[in-house]
């Protein structure tokens, strides 16, 4: 038998090469059913509805408001401007304004609910503040924010609209929250107002959190967050603050619709100090949609006067408004006329889902199998080398 296996080892140096490019071909191949064998989303077949263009008009809105820094009446009008939109959806549509102070400055969040009736919450959050300072250019002017604060609300004004429409058929209730002085902190170039911090609003909600709802009756399923959604160029990151199989399933769905390059499977990877953070730490599980805006040649007008209307796409508009709405439909359309089985994603994302690694783990686990392999077949042609010759 031993001599049967050594004899099977002799092979031809062609025989290597044929051998080593099987094997490459193999572990190419692996990538590929070990990234996407492990996927359980499959998006529901469900039309989409919303609509990249009023988003576009709601930017265009705010800044014509102007600056909504913190304490101003144009942040004040901006507070109201939110509650007219949802008002015309609704006239009876249920809000809250939670108003607080930061260094004696009246500020306030806005909260706006729907299917109050529903036990599971799901918030969606983005800030409204524009930066007081432009910073990044060691300017004293104000940042317009059009990416950076209004597209994330716009988002959210549009999403409140589609989904009105089908409440009856969402098994949950959805919180669309606009939170204020989220932008205001220190960058490299200073503060955008002096000693504020970020995400002072969305802490100061999540400290005040029980006075928003039944904590005996309700509970939160999870939070996602739209930070700087609507900038040319959109990609976003792998966040690692979020809750990874929270994050990682909306990616998924976004690569379903065909968002591939706006949901990369190998994204940028950063932790980024937002207003999801306070909810993680209320162990709310939390997905921040956001890019890279510290290195990222595709958008680089982060805390500039260049945050304007002129950089802003409706695309990219678009990508993020349907991937949220196919999420909310994913996990909570409640259509008995539907006879496809039930979704099935990594809901409850209380335990972080690391696809990439499991993957990575397997395919180690190949590459070693490889190397012994070929480890074996060059120990092998080594002892042969040395053999002595037998002659009769």
């Amino acid at each position: 038998m031993c001599t049967v296996f050594i004899r099977c080892l002799f092979i031809k140096r062609s025989h290597i090469i044929l051998l080593s490019f099987t094997l490459i071909s193999g572990f190419l191949i692996s990538i590929g059913l070990v990234l996407f064998s492990t996927n359980k989303i499959q998006n529901i077949d469900v039309n989409l509805e919303f609509d990249e263009k009023n988003a576009y008009d709601s930017i265009e809105d705010q800044l014509d408001i102007g600056y909504r820094i913190p304490g101003t009446k144009e942040s004040n009008e901006t507070v109201n401007y939110f509650i007219s939109k949802f008002k015309k959806i609704d006239i009876n549509f249920s809000f809250f304004i939670h108003n607080f102070e930061v260094h004696s400055t009246r500020v306030q969040n806005v909260l706006f609910k729907l299917n109050e009736n529903e036990k599971k919450i799901v918030i969606l959050g983005a800030h409204y503040d524009s930066r007081a300072k432009a910073t990044k250019e060691d300017s004293d002017d104000p940042v317009p924010g059009a990416n950076d604060g209004a597209s994330g609300t716009a988002v959210l004004i549009e999403l409140a609209k589609v989904l009105y429409k089908q409440r009856n058929k969402l098994d949950v209730q959805i919180w669309f929250v606009f939170f204020d002085a989220e932008d205001q902190g220190k960058d490299e170039g200073g503060y955008g107002m002096d000693d504020w911090d970020w995400c002072e609003g969305s802490e100061e909600f999540v400290d005040n959190l029980d006075n928003f709802y039944d904590s005996e009756n309700e509970e939160f399923d999870c939070m996602i967050l739209l930070d700087m959604v609507g900038g040319e160029g959109l990609q976003f990151i792998k966040e690692q603050y979020s809750s990874s199989s929270l994050l990682d399933e909306i990616f998924e769905i976004g690569r379903q619709l065909g968002y591939i390059q706006e949901f990369p499977i190998f994204p940028t990877s950063s932790t980024v100090q937002d207003d999801h953070v306070s909810f993680i730490e209320e162990d709310i599980p939390s997905a921040d949609l956001i890019i890279n805006f510290w290195s990222n040649p595709n958008w680089p007008h982060h805390h500039t006067k260049d945050d304007d209307i002129s950089h802003i796409s409706k695309k990219s508009l678009e990508i993020t408004g349907k991937t949220v709405e196919q999420f909310i439909y994913n996990n909570y359309l409640d259509d008995s006329n539907d006879s496809n089985e039930k979704y099935i994603g990594y809901y409850p994302w209380e335990e972080d889902v690391f696809i990439i690694y499991y993957a990575f783990m397997i395919l180690s686990g190949v590459l070693i199998m490889i190397g012994v392999i070929i480890a074996l077949i060059i120990n092998h042609f080594i002892i042969k080398k040395k053999e002595p010759s037998i002659k009769d």
